[in-house]
């Protein structure tokens, strides 16, 4: 049975839209490890907070990528 072209631009929209969320997210967790390390401290404060920031970004993207 063939995939029709629709199925296939869903299957790459959204598996695009996957690794833009793990791109952000990532990116968020190493700046805030990155900072933390310069900074030195026992509380991971800045790695926590660009953890949480990354994550409202990419659940933000990934909803107005659902609705186009």
């Amino acid at each position: 049975m063939k995939k029709s072209r629709n199925d296939l631009e869903n299957w790459v929209r959204y598996s695009t839209l996957g690794i833009e969320m793990a791109v952000i997210v990532g990116g968020a967790v190493w700046a805030g490890v990155a900072i933390d390390r310069k900074r030195g401290g026992n509380v991971p404060l800045f790695t926590l907070i660009m953890t949480a920031v990354g994550l409202t970004v990419a659940i933000i993207r990934l909803v107005k990528g659902m609705k186009q």
